[in-house]
């Protein structure tokens, strides 16, 4: 006779390590401070892109494509984040890949984009 409790014959069921809520804790400072980054960096490449001739400066019709820009850049830092920093967030906290410095993005983008723009507009670049 088998000394296995389980009938079916399949074993004991695997064992699930707990997940250490500092390592998911300091990953997701690290990118909240990413996008804060990549926020900077899409900022200034949208206004890169938003304008053409330098004197006087004109408006590209076009110069949303900048939205176009923050929107790629912030879908790539998602999937950096779940794929290259090797986040182990359980199912049901998935989300917070999605939000995790959200707000720092918008606020970084929309003011590297707006200095560029008036620091264009004013000669200084």
């Amino acid at each position: 006779m088998s000394s296995n409790p389980n009938p079916s014959g399949s074993g004991p069921p695997p064992v699930v390590q707990p997940v250490d809520q500092n390592f998911i804790r300091s990953r997701l400072k690290m990118l909240a401070w990413i996008r804060v980054g990549l926020g900077a960096l899409a900022g200034l490449v949208s206004g890169l892109i938003g304008f053409v001739g330098t004197t006087p400066p004109t408006v590209n019709p076009n110069s949303y494509y900048g939205f176009y820009v923050a929107i790629f850049v912030y879908i790539a830092s998602y999937y950096a984040a779940k794929y290259a920093l090797g986040l182990g967030i359980m199912q049901k906290d998935r989300t917070k890949m999605v939000t995790q410095g959200i707000g720092s993005y918008i606020m970084m983008f929309l003011f590297f984009w707006i200095l560029y723009n008036t620091l264009l507009f004013v000669g200084i670049i």
